[in-house]
């Protein structure tokens, strides 16, 4: 019974393969590069940024850092207290080579 149902369903797939003929086949065309491509005004209208929410501190001074985020970046630029603060940490690291935190 399986068998004929499977047989069945092929059957009715290779009638619609072979209705459509070589020519209907032909006539489908492929989508080229310029038909893909999209100018930018319709782009921008299609495709919104999604805007970041800041919190109330970063809607006032969004470009100033807070002192210890200074103070990393000057141990990690400096490679011996960058090297130091992978063994015994930040805080000691930076004591050693440029005082209190």
């Amino acid at each position: 019974m399986k068998t004929l149902i499977i047989l069945a369903l092929l059957g009715i797939a290779a009638f619609h393969l072979t209705q459509q003929g070589p020519a209907a086949r032909k006539s489908r065309k492929l989508p080229s590069s310029e038909d893909v491509k999209v100018p930018r005004s319709s782009a921008h209208a299609l495709i919104k940024r999604h805007k970041r929410a800041y919190d109330y501190y970063e809607r006032f001074y969004p470009r100033i850092k807070s002192p210890m985020e200074v103070k990393q970046e000057q141990c990690e630029n400096y490679w011996p207290c960058d090297q130091l603060s992978e063994w015994v940490g930040f805080h000691q690291a930076y004591q050693t080579y440029f005082g209190t935190v």
